[in-house]
């Protein structure tokens, strides 16, 4: 299969998964035409077809599949099932003309509501007194409901002015666009309304006390500080420390450790807590055990220290539940710990900077950001990287946060490469928006096998589509991005991403959508659920006494 074909597939396919419709047989229409012995495509849009009623239109594109592949049972078993309502199909003489794509959208969404003229010449008329107002604004603001109402007749008269400016296509795009929103009226006024996520996580309340645990209060990881905030937008009463003293300290209903084994000195807070009989969750937001000793942060989180390796293994031994970021990490430990939850990393849409917009560029920037991987990660790429920058004119390499990573790149002139160091946490989304592409090469070892897909994630909050290798949770995640298989298809990626603003901006968009699914009001609901089930108790009180009350706030 040809790159170019592989990637438009890709958006074709996501934009499937995601119901729209509209755009999918856009896609995969133009593919055809681009490439009409496409098996896949041949089927997929005869398929579709064959789901609008149209059996007439499926069995000509089922057989022009049988055509490419003769022996395949498959495209025989779509022909009968197509020869069985052919008799009420359609049959368009061109599948993929704009206009037999429309209809094909119409049939599968819901027939458009029908405009009568005197919808049509009240909408001409408020158009009129708009256009020729003295203050349109106000003017619109008194007249919202009606324009809501006639909302399809206004659409309507821009696509018979488009078609009569001679603009076929803008007419088509306006028709797609009445045909979603005469859909979406269909399904509010027939009661299937999707149910927004988040209203079921106001539902989870933990009503107990939880203590945080932290092995440095000074330095507290990402992860963490977007939870203590979670859970408290949650409702929960939260408590931060770095140790826990029995006697002094309010004794909370369940406690959750960030990578205890950094600091050896918490196994004897979690000791008295556990011993207490509060329920202890230890958190590892890495693999440890596979960490390599050339790992930036080995020398701070490695295991091969003993007093750190003791501490680790001293823990998993005192938790009743483990969480992780990844699968991978979760198989690793199945073994050794009791209970292991895979909690993703999220975003918080409370931070300004996921909205902020970047400066304008007339460059395209594509970027390595020095937590998604070692230096060794990227040297795997690096003449590849090269080879566009100097393919392309108005590309340039972004390293942010290593500038070791930078120093690879010496030999491009200094107005094709740009370094920009790690800020604080609540900048960092701001760094991502200086990319174009993300890029995330990862090596096929044990360490970057259970690595998360938090890195994607971000680059999908932000809107950036990326490029990266193919570990498994990086093929779980696949929104808004390309999976590179081998060292070829780093430059092919790359290159087609480059010269493609449209993919760049679909697959962009795409990652941005799923992206919405790892924002921390969706991701609290897994954190609260892990603490329900670990307590064994829904309902805790978490009632203090007056004397625990004022103990509470002297020790925050």
């Amino acid at each position: 299969m040809q790159p170019e074909l592989k990637v438009r597939k890709i958006l074709g396919r996501t934009y499937l998964n995601e119901n729209r419709l509209a755009e999918t047989l856009d896609i995969f229409s133009k593919i055809l035409v681009d490439y009409p012995e496409d098996l896949e495509t041949l089927l997929i849009l005869g398929n579709f077809y064959l789901a609008s009623g149209d059996g007439r239109t499926a069995k000509t594109l089922f057989l022009r599949a049988k055509v490419v592949e003769p022996g395949n049972k498959s495209v025989e078993r779509q022909i009968a099932m197509a020869e069985e309502i052919q008799e009420t199909g359609f049959e368009e003489t061109s599948p993929t003309d704009l206009q037999a794509v429309a209809r094909l959208l119409q049939r599968l969404t819901g027939q458009p509501k029908a405009i009568n003229e005197n919808e049509l010449l009240r909408a001409a008329l408020l158009l009129e007194k708009i256009v020729h107002s003295d203050s349109p604004a106000d003017l619109v603001a008194k007249h919202l409901d009606e324009i809501d109402e006639l909302l399809p007749a206004l659409i309507e008269l821009n696509i018979r002015q488009a078609h009569a400016d001679g603009l076929p296509h803008l007419a088509d795009a306006l028709r797609n666009l009445q045909t979603n929103i005469d859909y979406q009226l269909d399904l509010k006024e027939s009661g299937k309304v999707v149910k927004n996520p988040r209203s079921d996580s106001a539902l989870l309340r933990f009503e107990g006390n939880i203590l945080l645990l932290l092995p440095d209060m000074e330095n507290k990881s990402n992860r963490f500080s977007l939870l203590s905030a979670a859970l408290q937008a949650s409702g929960c009463h939260v408590i931060e420390k770095d140790a826990y003293v029995p006697g002094r300290d309010l004794k909370p209903d369940v406690v959750i450790a960030s990578n205890p084994h950094i600091n050896p000195a918490l196994i004897e807070s979690l000791v008295a807590l556990s011993s207490a009989g509060v329920p202890v969750v230890v958190d590892l937001d890495t693999d440890f055990e596979k960490q390599p000793v050339s790992h930036q942060d080995y020398s701070i989180k490695g295991l091969g220290v003993q007093a750190r390796g003791k501490a680790y293994n001293s823990a998993l031994l005192l938790a009743k539940s483990v969480t992780v970021t990844s699968e991978s990490q979760a198989v690793s430990l199945q073994n050794v710990a009791a209970q292991v939850h895979v909690i993703p990393d999220g975003w918080s849409n409370q931070n300004p900077f996921w909205e902020k917009q970047a400066g304008s560029r007339n460059m395209i920037n594509l970027g390595w950001v020095g937590t998604s991987g070692q230096m060794e990660d990227l040297v795997f790429i690096r003449r590849y990287i090269i080879r566009i920058i100097r393919e392309f004119p108005q590309t340039r390499i972004v390293i942010i946060g290593n500038p070791q990573a930078y120093r690879l790149f010496e030999s491009l002139p200094e107005d094709r490469r740009m370094y920009y160091p790690l800020s604080a946490y609540q900048e960092y989304p701001y760094l991502l928006s200086q990319l174009d592409i993300l890029m995330v090469p990862l090596r096929n070892v044990p360490y970057n096998l259970t690595l998360p897909d938090s890195i994607l994630v971000e680059a999908g909050a932000r809107g950036i589509p990326w490029v990266a290798s193919a570990i498994p949770a990086f093929r779980n995640w696949t929104a808004g991005g390309i999976i590179s298989e081998t060292l070829d298809e780093w430059h092919l990626n790359l290159r087609y991403l480059v010269m493609d603003g449209d993919l760049r901006q679909g697959l962009g968009q795409a990652g941005k959508r799923a992206a919405n699914t790892r924002e921390m009001t969706q991701m609290s609901r897994l954190w609260l659920e892990m603490l329900f089930q670990t307590t064994g108790n829904r309902n805790l009180s978490g009632r203090m006494s007056e004397k625990d009350k004022r103990l509470s706030l002297d020790t925050e």
